[in-house]
């Protein structure tokens, strides 16, 4: 999410379901919105609104 767009976080989450996604957790200070696609797109960069810096895949993070 771009730095300017943090205030409108919820905005950007309701746009998101409007897509169909589901929204896991909004997480403001850090501006990262997590969730479920509805699984119908092609790509990942379909779900890129204004407001959105980048999409990832869910991934695994390890602790050393």
């Amino acid at each position: 999410m771009e730095p300017s767009e943090r205030f409108q976080i919820q905005i950007i989450a309701g746009k998101l379901k409007d897509k169909g996604c589901q929204i896991r957790n909004i997480l403001t200070i850090t501006g990262i919105i997590t969730g479920c696609t509805s699984g119908v797109e092609s790509s990942l960069d379909e779900l890129k609104i204004d407001g959105i810096q980048t999409i990832e895949e869910d991934r695994e993070v390890g602790a050393i």
